[in-house]
């Protein structure tokens, strides 16, 4: 019985199994937005904001649309989704507090499907004079 399983042909399988099993679920499930990160501010003329994020594992969504909205200012950027970071030109002076809405959209199996998350900028994480962490906020839409 090990000699068997050990000689190859189970072991072939096995192997060939885990990496179609593995494939499947890259290829099938979203790889989802996370770590997004408001890296920078710009201005006054005209005030600009500087976003990055990374992407969980899985499919890479078709595109991806940032809503931002810094006190009263607020800003939108659509991208591709290879890209890992965008400038997002805002409409006035940024404040507090600070949100994040990523609108992600996949096409999965040829069905277009798309998903929404919302982050808040935490204060206390400056990474710096402009950086800023943000934490995902899951759940309905921001209130404001």
């Amino acid at each position: 019985m090990t000699q068997n399983i050990l000689s190859g042909k189970w072991l072939w399988r096995a192997v060939l199994l885990a990496g179609g099993l593995w494939l499947a679920g890259t290829a099938l499930l979203p790889g989802r937005v996370r770590k997004v990160r408001l890296m920078a501010i710009s201005g006054p003329d005209p005030f600009s904001a500087t976003i990055g994020w990374s992407y969980g594992p899985g499919a890479r969504p078709i595109s991806i649309i940032f809503d931002l909205e810094l006190g009263d200012s607020y800003g939108s950027v659509t991208t591709d989704g290879e890209a890992l970071e965008a400038e997002i030109p805002l409409s006035g002076p940024p404040g507090e507090p600070q949100r994040i809405t990523a609108s992600a959209t996949y096409r999965l199996l040829g069905v277009a499907w798309t998903d929404v998350q919302h982050f808040e900028a935490d204060a206390l994480a400056r990474s710096g004079a402009d950086g800023y962490a943000a934490r995902a906020k899951r759940g309905g839409p921001s209130s404001g």
